[in-house]
């Protein structure tokens, strides 16, 4: 995934936060708004729940890359938040990139 397409502004992240559909997983929760752009963005949220700052950056880092398996099959015009759960990082990666799959699935985004 480029780094152009990450979601980095905090109103932009409140906003798909507030007004965007949630799907959820044991590991990992997405909140999925459209926006009015030509490309899909997404962002990544670890709370501190998760742990110290290694834990969540590793949280962050392992959701970026699963998500980054299904990017280019995702429809353009969306904004992403992928909330990262308190076991993700207990978990190996397949059942991590299996999670993010399911809920894009659950979320219409990817097709079965």
């Amino acid at each position: 995934m480029k780094r152009a397409w990450r979601l980095k502004k905090q109103a932009d992240v409140q906003r798909v936060w507030q007004e965007g559909r949630a799907f959820a997983h044991p590991l990992v929760i997405l909140r999925v708004r459209a926006n009015e752009l030509a490309q899909t963005r997404a962002a990544f949220v670890a709370g501190k729940k998760l742990g110290n700052a290694v834990a969540r950056n590793r949280a962050k880092r392992r959701l970026r890359h699963a998500l980054a398996l299904y990017f280019t099959q995702l429809p353009p015009g969306l904004d992403l938040v992928l909330i990262a759960r308190n076991n993700i990082n207990a978990v190996p990666f397949a059942e991590l990139t299996v999670a993010v799959r399911q809920t894009l699935i659950r979320a219409k985004l990817l097709e079965a």
